[in-house]
């Protein structure tokens, strides 16, 4: 007992009632916005540096937090409980982003925040440089920054999530966040403009080395060599309004407040990037990915409030033979049972990304505000698949997310409710096939300050 006793005393520790005594503040200063919010309009928050206000520094941000219950993959242990379910709280993320514009045509952009913070990482950063990066605008065709930076290209949401439709961007659009990138961050060169209703963006990145492990037959993964440029790229054309290409992030939903339709390709390509045994050579695998997507958002009646709104992707990608990454965004479990585990690992994961084909479906619309006069709270129900055929599953990959909203100012202050299903793959003779479901529920609050 006397050895237990010091183990959870070590874990209370100074440093950790200062960092969640950080964290109530900055949440507790959210709320406090976000009631302000019905009662007055607030100013932004700028600060001229000089008179015609033409240069200023902007500050704004956002925070996410998730109350959730969630079905735990076979052999998840938390701590070193085997677990079949848990009910958690979390700091989903917290955002703070400083907009400056000394002079003319110069940008500056930095953003610190969490992201993932739950009760089992306690030892980890509370706040983190996230964007360091500088942006020069020579015409609306041609912007050329550098720095450290979510820019990149493949998909629409390949940069992350911004006025999502769900609780969140599809995951396989993210491609391999915190594989070779912190947090979608990269230390990049980027260019991006746009042509009449063309919309471009190149993305030249140096890429962080992956975790890795020693190759194995016939299976690729990530190595641990000297890491060889990233490049991305997206084109978009829009049929109708033009939307900003002011940032990375794209949004996932304008609510009818615009009248969208886009149609893009994007490619990704790192040479060199995995590896895999063939017999007793060691192979080297590039990591080539494609896709195409549209994305549609359109009013139904201005004044109720109704809009609809559709999202769909193709995606081809190649890592190499028998590539699989198991990916359980916002993981509560923190250990494993090898004897009973399933192909899916720990907690909430399952097959996301592979060497395959996937297709990526999302559909929503607004249901009429609630007061006519006011027109602040609707509801938005909305749905999403992602169905995948990846090389090395002998069944497809299908998961489905059920959500519903409550807007209460719109995007900037919200309730969504997410009800996802997902595949359980165990080994079945020489075979990888579904033997099951597991859910996952999620209630999240997010409120933006700017």
């Amino acid at each position: 007992m006397a050895n237990k006793s010091v183990f959870y005393k070590k874990k209370v520790a100074p440093n950790l009632r200062v960092r969640l005594y950080l964290i109530w503040v900055i949440c507790s200063f959210f709320f406090n916005y976000a009631s302000a919010q019905d009662k007055k309009q607030n100013k932004p928050l700028v600060a001229y540096l000089n008179e015609d206000k033409s240069h200023f520094i902007k500050f704004s941000g956002y925070g996410q937090f998730w109350a959730r219950y969630t079905q735990l993959n076979p052999g998840s242990k938390v701590n070193e409980s085997l677990t079949k379910s848990t009910a958690d709280l979390s700091l989903r993320r917290l955002r703070m982003k400083m907009i400056i514009y000394p002079i003319d045509n110069l940008t500056l952009v930095f953003q610190g925040g969490t992201t993932n913070l739950t009760y089992l990482n306690d030892n980890e950063s509370a706040f983190d440089l996230l964007d360091a990066f500088g942006e020069y605008k020579f015409s609306g065709k041609l912007s050329l920054g550098a720095g450290r930076s979510n820019w990149k290209g493949l998909t629409r949401f390949a940069s992350g999530p911004t006025a999502t439709l769900l609780y969140d961007v599809p995951f396989l659009d993210l491609g391999n966040v915190n594989r070779t990138d912190l947090t979608l961050r990269n230390l990049n060169i980027f260019a991006k403009g746009q042509f009449g209703r063309l919309d471009y963006r190149v993305i030249l990145a140096k890429p962080y080395v992956p975790l890795t492990a020693k190759p194995v037959q016939n299976v690729s993964g990530f190595n641990n060599l000297s890491a060889k440029p990233n490049l991305s790229a997206y084109l978009k054309w829009q049929f109708f309004e033009q939307e900003s290409n002011a940032g990375p992030t794209s949004a996932g939903s304008y609510l009818g407040k615009k009248k969208v339709l886009a149609v893009g390709i994007g490619a990704e390509l790192q040479k060199d990037l995995l590896w895999h045994l063939a017999g007793t050579d060691t192979v080297l695998n590039d990591m080539k990915l494609y896709s195409a997507d549209a994305f549609f958002d359109t009013p139904i009646n201005l004044q109720k409030g109704t809009s609809f709104n559709v999202y769909a992707a193709v995606f081809h990608h190649d890592y190499g033979p028998g590539y699989i990454r198991n990916l359980g965004i916002n993981n509560i479990s923190n250990g494993l049972d090898a004897a009973t585990a399933s192909f899916n690992g720990a907690g909430n994961s399952y097959p996301v990304v592979g060497t395959g084909n996937s297709l990526i479906f999302q559909t929503g619309f607004t249901l009429p505000y609630f007061n006519q006069q006011k027109k602040k709270a609707r509801l938005m129900p909305a749905i999403a698949i992602q169905y995948s055929k990846f090389e090395r599953l002998s069944n497809p990959m299908f998961t489905y997310d059920l959500g519903l909203s409550l807007l209460l100012r719109d995007h900037a202050s919200k309730f969504v409710f997410n009800a996802q299903s997902r595949p359980i793959y165990r080994l079945q003779g020489t075979e990888l096939k579904v033997s099951e479901r597991k859910m996952m529920f999620v209630l999240m609050y997010h409120i933006n300050i700017d």
